[in-house]
């Protein structure tokens, strides 16, 4: 019982510095914020911050990508009578991308440019999407769908909203799910066979 505490609070600690330092970073830039300077903000040792939160680049990839189980689980809510395409599931199972652009758009777009201001970061953050990739796949599988084309399909999601959140990002007036929903329109309308007979 000791030990389940005593993880819940490094866990919630953890939880605190990650999001404070990283609206230090995006406040000051990522180049002028060193992690000896986010240490000192936060309050903390050099060991301390590195104990709980890695290193700089840890701190944005863990707040940038959320959970790794949210766009499966997204899609496993789903109830099958509900979608008429894959294009269309996956759209669905996006959701969560959603959800955080309309809670705080503005502080969603201050991270985003963060992330087009040094490059190696977004690069790190693709490779960390790997396993948000493999459980959207996952979901799909459940569902039936070869695993070949599961994997494909989830990658190309990603990559989806990925160039989804730059157009967004673009556009102050803009609207992630009206980007989202014309992007897997073009996509579903690409893939059905009347536009690959035509």
């Amino acid at each position: 019982m000791k030990t389940d505490l005593r993880e819940r609070t490094h866990a919630m600690l953890r939880a605190e510095l990650t999001d404070a330092a990283f609206e230090l970073i995006v406040e000051h830039g990522y180049d002028a914020m060193t992690a000896d300077e986010l240490a000192r903000a936060l309050g903390i040792s050099r060991a301390s911050f590195f104990r709980y939160l890695g290193s700089k680049d840890d701190v944005i990839v863990s707040v940038m990508l959320g959970e790794d189980r949210q766009f499966g689980d997204a899609l496993r809510a789903v109830e099958p009578p509900r979608v008429a395409s894959q294009w269309e599931l996956l759209r669905i199972a996006l959701a969560p991308a959603i959800s955080l652009a309309e809670s705080a758009p503005e502080r969603q777009r201050a991270r985003l440019r963060l992330i087009q201001s040094a490059p190696e970061l977004g690069a790190r953050l693709r490779r960390a999407r790997v396993p948000q990739i493999d459980d959207l796949a996952a979901a799909l599988v459940e569902r039936g769908t070869d695993e070949f084309a599961a994997a494909m399909l989830a990658s190309a999601a990603v990559a989806v909203l990925d160039q989804c959140w730059s157009q967004w990002q673009r556009n102050e007036r803009a609207s992630l799910a009206d980007i989202l929903d014309r992007a897997f329109a073009e996509l579903d309308a690409a893939s059905s066979p009347a536009r690959a007979s035509s």
